[in-house]
């Protein structure tokens, strides 16, 4: 029997909350007959529910039916029904599995374009390498194996710059250099570099770094926060004059005068106002994406998350970042289970023969690379490596 057989003809009014129609959010609704003779079934409700406009597959929620009796002006005694809607879970809701597979067996590779331009660039962290550090084969150990990090940094690059990157970020990380004394109590017997010849290798280090991204015909932004070890302390172990007056910025200030001398053959190498850090952290746009950068050793109990979630809650810069990049720790580390991502560098120097004897604990080396922009996705970040 059809809808129109059932019905048992319109009545001029309706009782008040009971005319027929339905309502429906997308999760649940109600749905009202209107006059009839029987109480519908489940074709008829399905049948009311289809010729109200409701194309998602839907149930009546068992119990829920309610019925009214209505008397009309001409004698006539009809019956409204009204029961909840639910969303149906029969097996009609279920995704085809035959389908799917088809669809895998057909799927063919999309033509990616790639990024061009500014949409990504090709950051890479100088931290931790504590040239003087005479532990681990000293400072003609660490200069074999930085060297060697570079060559592959350079290859790295020379493939970014053809998948269309044009921009190098080389940014330190702090303690470039070991210091003489005043960090361990060992340190002026071990270290194997005076002050000025820490400062000098660094400096060389990083013209050579900047010297190669040059010639690939990559764009060079420099930038540079300040480490522990780079602090200007008394004889007492304590840094005494300014939290800037810092060994890891001074060998970048250098670096950028150097530079500015020879303005031809480096017009392409920049240092924006305030990468050289004018306190402890940083922070730079790069290519849309905000990093912040921090050495890490004012990081105390909780960790990176924690100290971060003070500095946005305090409203400081940094607070601001979709990308924290950290060192000081000497082993690496990456979490985005606040939402924003942090990575944590491993170090260069040798080892600490201290560390491992207290802890156990030792990490591999290495520079942490990685590319940032929208150009991306939605992390931000893409291709982390560690070399």
């Amino acid at each position: 029997m059809s809808l129109r057989d059932r019905k048992a003809g319109p009545p001029t009014t309706h009782p008040k909350g009971w005319e027929p129609g339905i309502v429906w959010d997308g999760s649940k609704g109600e749905v009202s007959s209107g006059p009839l003779e029987d109480e519908p079934d489940d074709a008829l409700w399905s049948e009311l529910v289809a010729d109200w406009g409701v194309t998602r597959s839907v149930r009546i929620v068992p119990g829920s039916v309610q019925v009214r009796a209505w008397d009309t002006h001409d004698g006539r005694r009809l019956k409204y029904y009204r029961a909840r809607l639910e969303p149906s879970s029969t097996f009609e809701d279920r995704a085809d599995v035959e389908s799917l597979i088809d669809e895998i067996k057909r799927r063919r590779p999309l033509s990616v374009k790639t990024a061009q331009g500014g949409d990504r660039a090709f950051v890479v962290l100088l931290s931790d390498w504590q040239v003087g550090k005479g532990e681990g084969g000293g400072t003609p150990v660490f200069i074999k194996r930085l060297l060697e990090a570079f060559d592959r940094i350079e290859a790295k690059a020379k493939k970014h710059k053809k998948a269309g990157v044009e921009v190098v970020y080389l940014v330190g990380l702090g303690d470039l250099v070991e210091q003489c004394s005043g960090h361990y109590a060992m340190q002026a017997f071990q270290t194997d570099l005076d002050r000025r010849e820490q400062m000098r290798v660094v400096r060389r280090l990083i013209l050579d770094l900047v010297e190669r991204m040059v010639k690939i015909g990559l764009r060079v932004v420099l930038g540079a926060v300040p480490g522990n070890h780079g602090e200007n302390r008394n004889s007492s172990g304590k840094a005494y004059t300014t939290w800037t007056d810092n060994d890891d910025l001074a060998v970048f200030d250098q670096v950028a005068e150097i530079l500015e001398h020879n303005a031809e053959r480096y017009a392409n190498v920049t240092v924006p106002t305030g990468a050289i850090a004018e306190d402890l952290t940083m922070t730079l746009d790069v290519c849309g994406v905000l990093i912040g950068f921090a050495h890490g050793h004012q990081i105390r109990q909780g960790g990176p998350t924690t100290w971060w979630m003070k500095q946005s809650h305090g409203k400081q810069p940094i607070g601001k970042a979709d990308i924290l990049c950290v060192g000081h720790k000497h082993h690496f580390a990456l979490s985005e289970g606040s939402g924003r991502v942090w990575f944590q560098c491993p170090a260069m120097d040798g080892g600490s023969y201290w560390w491992t004897a207290q802890e156990g604990a030792s990490s591999p080396s290495g520079v942490l690379t990685f590319l940032a922009g929208t150009g991306c996705g939605e992390r931000g970040w893409s291709d982390l490596a560690i070399i």
